[in-house]
């Protein structure tokens, strides 16, 4: 960890010159040249290394702090709600996921900027690469493939997102307001052709935060999928899993291998294993290093205070009616669980239904997964101190916020800077991880209709976990996003794979989907309806100044209101649903340099 760190300061200290790498910049801001002049930069491997790694920090902000873009998406799924009370945390998706903003706790928007920030930063390289001088064609292609990955990441993101978005094809040195929106299945014919480029020169070993070849071929599995194109996305997906250089961790390693109190799949997610080299599961993993400022993500991941429930509050009385419960400082139960608020709370599907197996790792109940049944009164001058927690005295307080199991061992984080009230700490996170190869590769072979080599793909998974293998007459599309569930939250963007799904579906009229009735009826919506019981309600439940609601159109986010008014001389198309559809035109279907 240390060498990376010190990777990662070495590398910042290049000027990148003539772009802005902030993730706070707006879509069309055109920044000034800095001091620095492109032509004193841009002349070999050096310089563009500058670039390379602010577009690697820039993967990770959707896994730190409270309420970030990972958490607008998991609650924008079958998985989970905001429990956050507060007047602009999301619930009615009607009335607050709109153009013109969603609000500060959760910003849907921030996704669409950091986003084109990124594809703008890639494009510099891109645009500049000729001008530089490089050891071999290798190593310029490398830098090269790179900057297809991660323009190519950013626009999966982007089209399972927004639909048909702006394909920004070059570097802008001047401003521009004649933005076009360009087709989903252009833009995804477009980042095709550039990862299959990518992933023949992708280094086969990166250091920790960079990009390899197997993370290449990782998006390129999902990119295929996406097109429809199965049989590709076996071959990338098999690229990753029969390389020899991957394997799902099955033995203990790592910090704590030798306390026997935990197992594998605690090892697997503790923040000092995720970048270790004997780490062979690990494909992508975003860098957080705390007390270096160049590699440390503001606040830490606050894993404990986004996804662990509100158990210390004044919610939890004692059959007396008392307090039950304390934040006391350095009390064992806060340390052990941490301060949670549940801004990230998950649904009775994510807590019950998936779980049937009473010997997979993930739902061991030792150390893995906290059930409500632990809780107990830490409240030292409750006559109930340390007894369970009986939920019937829960001071009328809804259970919403503070009555909901979780996994431990996912968002257990020791926190540096607040050991005593503990929120979750810095940490390494997961972006790409082998078991989810598998899990896409299970998925391709569903859709071709390869229900053996499915099965084969998921028992990999299950077995690992110690789950009972599944048979070939069970695979399903659902059991598969079962199994997502139960391997990957807190990793997967939910909301993007589903759309992703509902996709394919009405390329192909399943079930009487269709592009052409996409933001009326589509499977993104019918799934969390029917697995999500608080959208299910259709605005029965009310939480704060707000109900649970969303509609069928929400499968695709707004395009934010400045972007689409900003571009006075072209067109950004609104999706259907929102305000401003009535000056959409028809996307481009032809990506150029000029557009």
């Amino acid at each position: 960890m240390k060498k990376t760190v010190q990777i990662i300061k070495k590398t910042l200290c290049i000027c990148v010159a003539g772009i802005a790498v902030s993730c706070g910049d707006d879509f069309l801001d055109i920044k000034p040249l800095s001091i620095y002049s492109p032509e004193s930069v841009y002349v070999n491997a050096t310089g563009f290394e500058g670039v390379l790694v602010n577009l690697r920090k820039n993967l990770r902000n959707d896994f730190y702090g409270e309420t970030g873009p990972l958490s607008c998406e998991i609650i924008s799924s079958d998985m989970a709600i905001s429990a956050n009370k507060q007047q602009n945390a999301i619930h009615n998706f009607d009335t607050q996921v709109i153009p013109t903003g969603t609000g500060a706790a959760y910003d849907f928007h921030e996704i669409w900027n950091r986003a084109y920030n990124q594809v703008r930063n890639a494009n510099v390289i891109l645009a500049r690469i000729d001008q530089g001088t490089f050891e071999s064609e290798a190593v310029r292609n490398a830098i090269v493939a790179e900057a297809f990955f991660h323009r190519a990441y950013w626009y999966y993101r982007l089209v399972h997102l927004f639909g048909d978005v702006p394909f920004l094809s070059r570097e802008y040195t001047e401003p521009k307001i004649d933005f076009y929106t360009h087709a989903r299945r252009t833009i995804l014919e477009k980042v095709t052709a550039d990862m299959e480029f990518a992933v023949q020169w992708l280094p086969e070993e990166a250091v920790p935060g960079a990009v390899s070849r197997g993370a290449g071929y990782h998006l390129l599995t999902k990119i295929y999928l996406a097109g429809g194109r199965f049989d590709e996305a076996v071959q990338a997906a098999s690229a990753v899993i029969g390389n020899g250089r991957y394997e799902l961790m099955k033995n203990r390693f790592g910090a704590v291998a030798s306390n026997n109190a935990y197992n594998v799949i605690w090892d697997l997610h503790q923040k000092e294993n995720k970048s270790l080299a004997s780490n062979k599961e690990a494909l992508l993993v975003v860098q957080d290093s705390y007390g270096f400022p160049d590699a440390e993500v503001d606040g830490g991941t606050k894993s404990m205070r986004r996804y662990v429930p509100s158990w210390w509050n004044n919610y939890f009385k004692d059959p007396d009616g008392k307090n039950g419960t304390t934040q006391a400082a350095f009390d064992p139960l806060i340390v052990k669980i941490g301060r949670g608020v549940g801004y990230v709370r998950t649904s009775n599907y994510h807590n019950y239904e998936i779980w049937t197996d009473n010997t997979d790792l993930r739902h061991d109940t030792k150390e893995n997964w906290w059930p409500v049944e632990k809780f107990y009164y830490n409240n030292p001058s409750s006559a109930y101190y340390m007894q369970p927690v009986q939920k019937q005295y829960i001071g009328g307080a809804d259970t919403i916020h503070c009555w909901y199991p979780f996994p431990l061992y996912k968002v257990y984080v020791t926190d540096e800077e607040k050991p005593d009230l503990p929120e979750g700490g810095h940490s390494d996170w997961y972006l790409y991880r082998l078991a989810e190869t598998y899990l896409l590769r299970a998925e391709a072979y569903y859709w071709l209709g390869d229900m053996d080599n499915a099965r084969d793909d998921v028992n990999a998974v299950r077995e690992r976990a110690e789950a009972t293998p599944v048979t070939s007459a069970e695979i399903t599309l659902e059991y598969i996003l079962d199994e997502r569930a139960r391997e990957l939250f807190a990793e997967e963007f939910r909301k993007t794979e589903l759309t992703r799904i509902a996709c394919i579906m009405a390329d192909k009229g399943i079930n009487g989907y269709s592009t052409a009735n996409f933001s009326t009826k589509n499977f993104w919506y019918d799934r969390v309806m029917d697995k999500n019981e608080y959208y299910k309600a259709e605005g029965a439940i009310l939480w704060g100044p707000n109900v649970y609601k969303l509609s069928p159109f929400h499968v695709l986010w707004p395009v934010p209101a400045d972007a689409i008014g900003s571009n006075a001389g072209g067109v950004i198309n609104q999706n259907a649903g929102y305000v401003g559809t009535e000056k959409n035109i028809a996307p481009l279907t032809v990506i150029d340099d000029n557009q």
